[in-house]
């Protein structure tokens, strides 16, 4: 499915072509900052509260939460929100709890640090061997849900888009490290938070407008589609407590999580940024699935043509919905 406006697609390809460039610029610019391995690595260690939070939420939120966690929430009703984003948000609560600050005391680089200091250099090896593969699904559901975009607003095969986007998002990357992780992570945030509530007031004026259109989305949405746990038998709820547990527990050791609170300042901004995503991030994700999935739905159009159908491969990270 492709944009049938000439105009619109020439407008968006302009848009993105200059945000593209600006996430290169910022990345060029990160790489004056960078003096040694540990300011490549956690931004040697300086980064604000603000930032620190900034860049754990963005690092939550991607295309997986917005694109592909919305639409399960749009077919399965709230109870899909499990995994993402009750269980993602409550990870970050947890790490803010827990983790965060005697993490951030031992000075660590990666994750693997924590093992050769605590087990010795095989310990080491082996956590980084098992926590590598874990990313390759969860790195293939954002660039999946990317590539979808650019296939439907361009046109674009998917088989190109992916290592497009693959391209732009490591080069940037790879420019200046944390640093420009850590500022285009705050950059994308705002326009995110930006582009929710634009679209979150555009929704309730179609629907007749900020009360009405409330009011219209829950009295229109069936009553199943708005049960947050499954309670009617203990197959789905034991289903519904397994994919929680494994967003909220599966992703504390994680490195994209703990590089972010390695980064920090100081210990306690490290915690206070972990405690503050994770309530930003719950109140983003519930605010993103009750916004296009629930106007995408209607009682006579269960899956209306106007709201596309995102690949299942796209789905979410592996561990880490109210969502997007």
């Amino acid at each position: 499915m492709t944009a049938h406006e000439p105009g619109l697609v020439g407008l968006l390809a302009g848009a993105m072509l200059a945000y593209t460039a600006v996430l290169f610029a910022i990345g060029w610019w990160a790489r004056g900052r960078i003096h040694s391995s540990e300011d490549y690595l956690v931004a040697g260690r300086r980064l604000s509260l603000g930032l620190t939070t900034a860049t754990l939420v963005a690092t939550w939120f991607g295309a997986g939460t917005l694109l592909a966690s919305a639409d399960e929430v749009r077919t399965e009703g709230v109870r899909a929100a499990a995994l993402d984003p009750w269980g993602a948000g409550v990870c970050l609560l947890l790490a803010g709890v827990f983790l965060a600050e005697p993490l951030w005391n031992m000075k660590l680089l990666t994750v693997p640090d924590f093992f050769r200091r605590r087990f010795g250099p095989r310990a080491e090896t082996l956590s980084a061997v098992l926590l590598i593969p874990g990313y390759f699904g969860w790195i293939a559901a954002q660039f999946v849900a990317l590539g979808a975009m650019l296939e439907l607003f361009f046109g674009l095969d998917l088989r190109l888009a992916i290592p497009l986007v693959a391209l732009v998002g490591t080069g940037y990357t790879l420019l200046g490290g944390m640093w420009s992780v850590t500022l285009t992570d705050a950059l994308q945030l705002v326009l995110l938070w930006i582009g929710l509530v634009v679209l979150g007031a555009v929704v309730l004026v179609e629907l007749g407008g900020p009360f009405e259109g409330l009011a219209r989305v829950l009295r229109e949405t069936p009553a199943s589609l708005l049960e947050p746990v499954p309670l009617e038998a203990w197959r789905p709820l034991l289903g519904w407590l397994a994919l929680f547990c494994a967003g909220a527990l599966g992703n504390l050791p994680g490195q994209d999580l703990l590089q972010r609170v390695f980064s920090a300042r100081s210990a306690k901004v490290a915690k206070r940024a972990c405690l503050l995503a994770g309530v930003a991030y719950l109140l983003a994700g519930c605010r993103s699935s009750w916004g296009w999935p629930r106007t995408c739905w209607s009682p006579t159009t269960p899956t209306p043509r106007s709201c596309p159908r995102w690949p299942a491969s796209s789905s979410t990270r592996p561990s880490p919905s109210c969502s997007s």
